[in-house]
């Protein structure tokens, strides 16, 4: 009964080793799973963190192909800008000498002279350069080579006319060498100085003031510009100011004044003026002095009257104008700051020029302002080509203006007294545009024109005959007539007849039998016949 339980003992202990062996070998298979789990696990990672860092560099790679794109397709547009811009400046370089040698001589010499002297010397000297075998700019306007648009805006700001020859005086007075004199009759370039200087507290005396030499020194010290008036009483003690005659002790700079040792300011500067066109200065003077000339043309009171005219009537036109020129010297000067941070950007990259946001960006911003700076010119072209439209409407007003003007200014040839200043026209013109009854409650620009140029003479012959002769009354009226006609499309200019009533016995009677007429004298039958010698006049006898 025994041997039965041991061998069905000794079975279950063979079972239980071969199932323990068993367990071994799982328990084994087990851990043999979970090291391949892990390290499986670990070869996963590695892949997702490979995958991981070749969608980051197929991300990188796009974006370098997209800034690569963008930067060919930026740098091909400004490649192209650049181009031209290069053609422009060889251009400029191969005539920068002549254009350098005509400006110059422009600024040192011609300020002494009237506009038409001005251009009559510029052609001389262009046509010396040419003989030299010069290069310069045929086409180049001073105004504009000289200043630019800001500056332009900021005189007129200042009251500077907007016209050519006043504008060239601006820059004379802003570029010369030798401290400038200004003959200033109309008063115009006090009125601009003292406007443009108010910031930097200008001074103005006169040789004529007993605290003249209190105001220079004050001046001379603290460096605050001078405007010296009446220079037709010239005081020699200014000799050394004007040739600047300094020297430097321990580190101060003096100049003598007359028996005393004054400190000059680095920014003192002085300005001469007289109202006298007359005047006769000695040599000594002259060659001492930049002379400025603002003695009012016939063509600068056009534009002038012109630009009057289009604020009053047009300010609309006259806005877009002064705009777009302001808008135009800001966009240039835009651009040229963005081409130089360009450059700046350029050098300053560092490892590679794909990595750098900073170039694209500013590549972007340059190509988009070049682009608003190419519609803004077109504009301007546009507005420009408006404001010439407009402005030939309002011609005739301004030539007529000019012209009554020096007709009142040649009054002074029939009576000495009869002296007008500028001013006193520019107030008539003043009060017909902008005092005027006769324009309330008229919109029709046309009709406007009309009443203005209508009243313009009305006024003028109304001020200025209250003043004269009763004699010379008919005189002036004639002379208005025939400015209003010559002014008049269409219209006969009748120069022979106004320049027979006029000027009187010109025409010469020779072998010519006077016919006697009841009622009239001997004289006024050979007055008649003189008169019926004229076209208009041809049927009177």
């Amino acid at each position: 009964r025994v041997e039965p339980l041991r061998n069905e003992l000794q079975k279950l202990e063979d079972d239980a080793k071969d199932n323990q062996q068993k367990a071994n070998e799982v328990e084994q298979m087990i851990r043999d799973l979970e090291t391949s789990i892990a390290r499986y696990k670990e070869e996963y990672a590695v892949l997702i963190s490979e995958a991981q860092a070749i969608k980051a560099d197929l991300a990188a790679v796009e974006a370098k192909v997209n800034r690569s794109t963008a930067l060919l397709k930026s740098l091909s547009a400004e490649r192209e800008r650049w181009e031209k811009t290069s053609e422009t400046f060889k251009n400029q370089m191969s005539t920068i000498a002549g254009d350098c040698l005509l400006s110059g001589a422009f600024i040192a010499y011609a300020g002494y002279f009237d506009q038409q002297m001005r251009q009559n010397l510029f052609t001389t000297w262009s046509h010396h350069l040419q003989q030299a075998n010069i290069q310069f700019r045929t086409d180049i306007a001073r105004t504009e080579y000289l200043s630019n648009a800001d500056e332009r805006l900021r005189w007129q700001a200042s009251s500077l006319p907007a016209d050519d020859l006043c504008t060239e005086n601006a820059i004379m007075l802003k570029r010369f060498n030798r401290y400038p004199l200004i003959i200033d009759p109309s008063g115009q370039a006090t009125e601009f100085i003292m406007n443009e200087y108010k910031d930097r507290k200008i001074t103005r005396t006169s040789f004529l003031d007993d605290a003249f030499r209190k105001n220079l020194e004050s001046a001379l010290r603290f460096g605050n510009p001078l405007l010296v008036q009446d220079v037709e009483s010239y005081d020699p003690v200014l000799n050394p100011v004007l040739n600047r005659e300094v020297r430097r002790t321990g580190g101060r700079v003096l100049i003598t004044l007359g028996d005393q040792d004054i400190d000059l300011s680095p920014s003192f500067v002085i300005f001469l003026s007289t109202r006298d066109p007359t005047v006769e200065f000695p040599p000594d003077l002259c060659s001492r002095v930049t002379f400025v000339n603002f003695t009012v043309t016939r063509s600068s009171l056009q534009s002038q009257c012109l630009n009057e005219v289009l604020k009053a009537e047009r300010p609309d036109v006259d806005e877009k104008r002064s705009d777009l020129l302001k808008l135009q010297g800001e966009f240039q000067l835009r651009l040229r700051q963005l081409e130089k941070s360009l450059l700046q950007a350029l050098n300053e990259v560092k490892g590679r020029i794909l990595d750098d946001d900073t170039i694209i960006t500013t590549l972007e911003n340059l190509k988009r302002e070049a682009a608003e700076v190419t519609r803004k010119v077109e504009e301007t072209d546009i507005v420009m080509q408006e404001v010439e439209t407009v402005s030939q409407q309002y011609l005739p007003l301004s030539t007529a203006c000019s012209s009554i003007y020096f007709t009142m200014e040649s009054l002074k040839q029939i009576h000495f007294l009869y002296q007008y200043s500028l001013q006193f026209f520019l107030d008539i013109y003043h009060n017909v545009l902008y005092e005027n009854p006769n324009l309330k409650g008229i919109t029709d620009h046309t009709q406007r024109l009309s009443i203005i140029t209508k009243d313009l003479f009305q006024v003028a012959f109304n001020r200025v005959a209250r003043g004269m002769l009763h004699q010379d009354h008919i005189t002036f009226a004639m002379l208005l007539a025939r400015i209003k006609l010559k002014g008049t499309i269409g219209e006969p200019t009748y120069d022979a007849e106004f320049q027979h009533f006029l000027r009187g016995k010109e025409i010469v009677l020779s072998n010519t039998i006077l016919p006697k007429i009841s009622g009239l004298t001997l004289e006024q039958v050979e007055a008649m016949m003189r008169l019926s010698c004229l076209s208009s006049f041809i049927y009177l006898v």
